[in-house]
């Protein structure tokens, strides 16, 4: 792929995919059927969110979590090396906590394989690792609202990032916040984590668009899909969620840019893979369950096709097509400056009442 890879870390294109599709809802709703299957050990029901981007599906997880087991205590964790996504998701859980009062959270920028056991790898950042524990006072979500949005400073401080060595994004220190109700300390003390210990295993880990869909399967599954079948529990879910093209929004791709491969492996392939190099008695304890397509399109209104394509609606279909697809930069620029872009999103878009994409959804489950 030629041009800047960047733009899947594009802010601006990342949160107006977010807001101009449906994605973030449809895969809750799928993750809300695995919810039902889910059969939490004590102390707690452990949550594990690999990337928790707006904080969008995780809050959807936890409305689930609570219809399902409204009085088991939860121990939610998430990570997320972007400063941005770790305000959006903390900012969400004022409610959440309203609704299910016996439960800690608790955010980091670690790595995947890091993250689940707050470890990090570099020994000398280890030693300098920030860890604030916040206890929120009083029992209204008001309240917790105005002691949640008092933590910028947190962020702004510790989640700051660098390159390393590969030119790849990661943090400048290994960071933990964890937040709690404090009229809730008591009953939650035993999972309440600390620097030395901490729940590490989980009932159910959450993998949505974790990785880039252009990485090779090993990269995928050596990265982020191993680290997080290692952080099961028995009994536990790993559901993972990636693009996987076959719709209109791959079609504008190759109409615009025939020479692009965006989704050159899929579920199956990462299946293959986990059973070729997986120790025998690593692939027995696993099941690997069917990959399901879901679709998912962008919100538009009727009359907004209908009655001739709106600017808005053009903008946020070429958005949508461009990022899921996680076209460079220069490469967007340069369709943007001739406007060859707009023909072809508007025919594509005409023929299929609208635009829709398709996800891949493969569940991992260890025995």
């Amino acid at each position: 792929m030629n041009g800047s890879v960047k733009f899947f870390d594009s802010r601006q294109r990342y949160l107006l995919f977010v807001t101009t599709t449906n994605e973030k809802a449809v895969v809750s709703e799928k993750i809300a059927s695995i919810v039902e299957d889910l059969k939490p050990q004590k102390p707690a029901l452990k949550i594990f969110d690999a990337g928790v981007g707006d904080g969008a599906v995780l809050m959807n997880v936890l409305r689930s979590c609570h219809k399902k087991f409204p009085t088991i205590p939860f121990f939610v964790s998430g990570k997320d090396v972007s400063m941005e996504d770790a305000r959006l998701t903390i900012e969400k859980l004022a409610d959440r906590l309203v609704e299910h009062p016996n439960m800690v959270f608790v955010i980091s920028n670690l790595h995947y394989s890091e993250a689940p056991s707050f470890k990090s790898k570099n020994t000398e950042k280890q030693k300098k690792m920030n860890w604030d524990v916040v206890k929120l006072k009083g029992n209204s979500s008001y309240g917790f609202n105005q002691q949640l949005s008092k933590l910028d400073d947190i962020l702004k401080n510790n989640w700051r990032v660098e390159e390393n060595k590969s030119g790849n994004t990661t943090y400048e220190l290994p960071s933990v916040i964890v937040i709690y109700r404090e009229d809730q300390e008591f009953a939650l003390e035993q999972i309440i984590p600390t620097k030395d210990k901490s729940i590490n295993e989980f009932d159910l880990v959450l993998v949505s668009q974790a990785y880039r869909s252009r990485f090779p399967v090993d990269k995928k599954i050596n990265y982020v899909v191993k680290p997080m079948i290692n952080a099961l529990s028995s009994g536990g879910k790993l559901a993972i969620f990636h693009s996987c093209g076959n719709d209109p929004g791959t079609e504008v791709i190759n109409q615009l840019w025939p020479d692009e491969t965006p989704f050159p492996n899929n579920a199956n392939d990462m299946i293959d893979y986990l059973n070729q190099n997986l120790s025998k008695d690593e692939k027995e304890n696993l099941i690997f369950h069917k990959p399901e397509i879901i679709k998912y399109g962008l919100r538009s209104q009727p009359n907004e096709i209908n009655s001739g394509i709106a600017t808005s609606l053009m903008f946020s279909a070429w958005n949508a097509c461009t990022y899921v697809a996680q076209i460079g930069d220069q490469m967007v620029r340069e369709k943007e400056a001739d406007q060859s872009y707009i023909e072809c999103v508007e025919k594509i878009v005409k023929e299929n009442d609208g635009l829709w994409f398709n996800d891949e959804m493969l569940i991992i489950e260890k025995k």
